[in-house]
């Protein structure tokens, strides 16, 4: 109860401050995120324990090398809180896809007769394409539910392999779109470029992988599925109705178009308020979730099934309450001190030739991926030496290599969440299911790099 009281106190403040924009409640938002970092340290994993000790000592260390009095900590402790407002909101609009049943209903499209286990695969990326960007994690499980009991009778490599390389993929690739994915905000922040400007581009990039991705899976071809040509009861009552539209296609396409709403939305608050994009779409995310449930006529169960889900998952934060908050004291007194420019020397020397700054990003962001960074710790880091680069490279091709870079890792680095859900639905490493998608997460990022090339 602690955490989720202090953790909620910051969070409000935050918010409140994002209209108020006081230095006075920003002082107090440093002591709470100050707070925060202390009771989070004993429930952390040790991973997360270790990683943010480190960062938070270093950026101690400089804080104090830079002569600053330690009253003025706080003040340098606040640039990560909007990741966490992202966080704390996202299980409001989770909990709206659940009791609207999207998932369910999106989730029968994996059902329906597929000859065979290359369209199969297909149909197992798209749907966790589809609600990858809700849902976020819980998408995985409820995903390799149904293909589980699909594949039952397939060779165990084979159907891991299977379902590891459709979710992963399926997965990265709604987060690339998706404007509450806390890598696409925080690259748009770094940049300064609008959503309206980056989202075809990505688009693009989403259609290019996505086929990339099906094409990939037509290897699967050759194995059938002996129950392909069976229906469950509800697909066969759907399709004998005279409606033209199934339910599920009923509800991906509502889902598609609250999406879409919902990006209209943030983009019309960030044009007239210019609050940032980040701080924009943790603001819009609780309103809009409450007036989607309103709208689909479910508030009240919304509310007695948002609230004990909220509650668990605010409690839960403390593995990244303990590491970003951490990692926000590093990031700002390292734009202040002399050990910037061992970031700066080598960027300045790559931005000479830019497809090797791109490709040098992507690879920064898989090799730290293996090592256990997040890579929300390694935009951060580089984010502070990006304002060197945007001066002489358009910052839209920027942005769009640090999106298609970071979320590559979504499918092979071992230390990441996904990677490491799937590897325990599976039961299998998360460096073997890295090393299964390994080729694919350089796929990934190389195509951001090239369409970023393109726009030069």
């Amino acid at each position: 109860m602690v955490h989720l009281i202090f953790y909620t106190v910051l969070i409000v403040s935050y918010f409140t401050n994002i209209f108020l924009n006081s230095q006075n409640l920003t002082y107090f938002i440093g002591v709470l995120v100050l707070i925060c970092i202390s009771i989070s340290f004993s429930g952390a994993m040790r991973l997360f324990q270790v990683s943010g000790a480190i960062f938070f000592l270093v950026g101690l260390g400089l804080f104090l090398q830079a002569g600053h009095p330690i009253v003025e900590l706080p003040y340098y402790v606040t640039s990560t809180v909007p990741i966490m407002g992202i966080l704390y909101a996202v299980p409001f609009i989770n909990s709206v896809i659940y009791i609207g049943r999207y998932d369910r209903n999106v989730s029968q499209l994996l059902e329906s007769d597929a000859q065979h286990l290359g369209q199969l695969y297909s149909r197992g990326s798209f749907v966790t394409f589809l609600l990858g960007g809700f849902l976020n994690l819980a998408t995985i499980p409820l995903v390799d539910s149904v293909l589980k009991k699909t594949l039952k009778e397939l060779p165990q490599r084979l159907k891991k392999k299977l379902i590891a390389r459709s979710i992963l993929r399926g997965y990265a690739l709604s987060l690339v779109i998706s404007p509450m994915e806390i890598l696409v905000a925080i690259s748009i922040d770094i940049t300064g470029i609008s959503y309206l400007t980056f989202f075809p581009w990505l688009g693009l990039s989403v259609v290019l992988l996505l086929f990339a991705d099906w094409c990939l899976g037509w290897q699967y071809r050759s194995f059938s599925i002996q129950n392909g040509s069976k229906q469950t009861e509800n697909q066969a009552d759907s399709a004998d109705t005279p409606h033209g539209l199934s339910d599920p296609m009923k509800k991906t396409l509502a889902l598609f178009c609250f999406l879409m709403i919902f990006i209209v939305i943030v983009m019309l608050t960030n044009h007239f308020f210019d609050f940032g994009f980040l701080q924009t779409v943790s603001l819009i995310i609780i309103p809009y979730s409450f007036v989607w449930a309103m709208v689909i006529g479910r508030f009240k169960r919304y509310l007695n099934y948002c609230f004990p889900v909220w509650k668990q998952r605010t409690i839960g934060l403390k593995n990244f309450m303990f590491l970003f908050l951490s990692i926000g004291l590093l990031t700002l007194v390292l734009k202040e001190s002399d050990f910037i420019q061992y970031i700066y020397t080598p960027v300045e020397w790559l931005m000479k030739t830019p497809i090797l700054l791109f490709l040098s990003i992507q690879l920064i962001f898989l090799a730290l991926a293996m090592v256990g960074f997040h890579p929300l710790v390694t935009i951060s880091i580089l984010g502070s030496a990006m304002h060197i680069v945007m001066p002489a490279i358009n910052p839209l091709s920027l942005a769009i290599v640090l999106t298609t870079s970071g979320l590559s890792t979504v499918t092979a680095g071992p230390f990441n969440i996904s990677v490491s859900l799937v590897g325990n639905l599976l039961q299998v490493s998360p460096y073997r299911v890295s090393l299964w998608n390994l080729g694919y997460a350089f796929l990934f990022g190389s195509v951001g790099s090239l369409i970023g090339w393109f726009l030069l």
